[in-house]
């Protein structure tokens, strides 16, 4: 396989690149109790992420923006897994000599996720990590929260790639907003079905049940991307 036109992958990494959804239930659990929340079991936590409802769970007199900016301050892997085809999507990416960048909601050092990635014998697949600490390294800002648009605009820059020569893969509407926003392809990779129809409603024209779809799809999106 030869690609004519994409040159970089953007690649969200919490429930996208490994499964590590206890980390997110630790680090929501804590912001919970931190404002007085209370105990919520793991089960009515899979329950409202999976219908994504996790807000309807912060206390009436909290800051929503508040609540999740501590979130992701305390979003570390402790129970990463690797997503299905990650392996082979990335061996695939550095095989056509395309970069691999990881660009994360969370507001923790990328040392953390390059710990991981050692850890899972994937380091060697990806060229950078960014978190949103990187972004307030960078002097960057988002317009709403979780939104990885300047992050991203930084990277291309960075790399010399154009929007059309880049491709998103991410897992909710977050980072379709913020790729969207600047005209990059999507993939939307979600194995829950409610959340993947989030993603279709919010206009993503491809959801994938896992990684080893998106290699699939990679050929058709390098012929569609024309700059």
């Amino acid at each position: 396989m030869d690609l004519l036109n994409i040159r970089l992958v953007l690649l969200d990494y919490d429930l996208t690149m490994v499964y590590n959804v206890f980390d997110f239930y630790e680090a929501y659990s804590n912001a919970l109790k931190h404002y007085g929340g209370g105990f919520i079991s793991f089960e009515e936590f899979l329950t409202l992420l999976n219908q994504d409802k996790l807000s309807t769970r912060i206390p009436e007199d909290v800051s929503e923006t508040d609540f999740w900016v501590l979130f992701r301050r305390l979003y570390v892997s402790r129970h990463p897994l690797p997503m299905d085809g990650v392996r082979d999507l990335l061996r695939l990416l550095k095989g056509l000599s395309v970069k691999a960048v990881v660009v994360s909601g969370r507001e923790t050092s990328n040392e953390y996720i390059w710990r991981d990635l050692r850890m899972l014998g994937l380091s060697e697949y990806i060229d950078e990590v960014y978190t949103v600490c990187d972004l307030k390294r960078l002097n960057g800002f988002e317009e709403y929260l979780f939104d990885k648009s300047w992050l991203i605009s930084y990277i291309l820059r960075k790399h010399w790639v154009s929007p059309c020569n880049a491709l998103c893969i991410g897992d909710f509407t977050t980072d379709l907003l913020s790729c969207k926003k600047l005209g990059i392809p999507f993939i939307g990779v979600n194995k829950d079905d409610y959340r993947g129809e989030l993603l279709r409603r919010k206009g993503a024209e491809i959801v994938v049940k896992n990684l080893f779809e998106v290699v699939e799809w990679i050929p058709e999106i390098d012929k569609r991307a024309r700059c």
